[in-house]
């Protein structure tokens, strides 16, 4: 697609087709008149057709065609839990906190034309990165974080309200809060709903992703090698609740298996729900613009040196 860079730039054509057109160029040596229509018409067209180009070149034309990761498709903030109960395994096997490390790496991978942020929360929230595309620093950091549970409790809305301010300048046209927790609120000032309509006043969407059995029992480890079965409270309407104000989807993981297929219906859901302006870049064309100026220019020029120093004949004033 043709766009120009300056189109305000084009009001020079105005003056530049008036001037050319009431002074046209007298071609051939001073002391006769043009006679041939070629030597006519070309002292009406090539200064006309010159002024032209060079106006069109001062507007910066530059053709756009789309790209991959340059701008932001969809705006991510990923609102994790680190709240001591995320140490569960619901499978035997892999941890809440290590599944959901090494899923959002694979989501975080799967869409490399959206910028992610991660807010890590527990009794508060922290964020360990803003609005980012780039994408290996993100899953390296992934890599690298390890539960601390000195501060420890589930401060949701406190999370959602960080995540919220996060988005609040995006330029995308679409803005996704994506939240992974296992527990009911029991920390923090602000409260989920609160977060969510925050959220809705903004037209930010939240997804909200329940990790666990509700009301079940899980593997917790101990001190020793030793694991404990533990029950954690939920709140799986409080979620309902939350991604409902803000036209999101609320999903449920019971294990690791779980999780991975919520993340791929997110993953569906926007790519499929909401279509946004591909990402482009622009090849500028005014060098071609003035290569061509510079074809008409030339005989100009060397007509001009030839007539130098030569007195006009009268018929010129005519």
């Amino acid at each position: 697609m043709l766009e120009l860079r300056h189109p305000i730039l084009l009001l020079l054509l105005i003056p530049a087709l008036w001037a050319t057109w009431r002074a046209s160029y007298r071609w051939g040596i001073p002391h006769e008149r043009p006679t041939s229509r070629l030597e006519r018409i070309g002292a009406r067209t090539v200064p006309v057709a010159l002024a032209i180009l060079l106006a069109l070149a001062a507007a910066g034309p530059e053709w756009r065609s789309p790209v991959r990761g340059q701008a932001p498709v969809v705006d991510f903030a990923v609102v994790l839990d680190g709240s001591s109960s995320m140490k569960a395994l619901d499978d035997g096997r892999e941890s809440r906190w290590s599944a959901a490390r090494r899923l959002l790496k694979r989501f975080i991978a799967g869409r490399p034309d959206d910028r992610f942020s991660i807010i890590l929360f527990s009794a508060h929230p922290v964020t360990l990165s803003p609005l980012s595309a780039d994408h290996g620093r993100l899953r390296a950091m992934l890599d690298r974080l390890e539960l601390d549970t000195r501060d420890d409790g589930t401060a949701i809305g406190s999370g959602l309200m960080t995540a919220v301010r996060r988005l609040g300048d995006s330029p995308a046209r679409s803005r996704v809060i994506l939240l992974l927790t296992d527990g009911a609120q029991n920390r923090g000032r602000v409260s989920g709903e609160e977060a969510a309509q925050e959220a809705q006043q903004q037209g930010i969407r939240i997804h909200t992703m329940l990790m666990g059995r509700p009301g079940s029992e899980s593997l917790y480890p101990i001190d020793g090698g030793q694991y404990a079965r533990l029950k954690v409270d939920t709140d799986p309407d409080g979620l309902r609740r939350i991604a409902a104000l803000t036209g999101g989807e609320y999903l449920e993981a019971d294990d690791p298996q779980g999780l991975e297929r919520s993340l791929a219906a997110v993953d569906r859901l926007e790519k499929t729900a909401l279509p946004v302006d591909a990402p482009s870049e622009g090849r500028p064309l005014a060098h071609y613009l003035l290569a061509a100026a510079a074809f008409f220019a030339l005989p100009l020029a060397f007509d001009l040196a030839r007539k130098r120093g030569r007195k006009p004949p009268l018929w010129m004033g005519t």
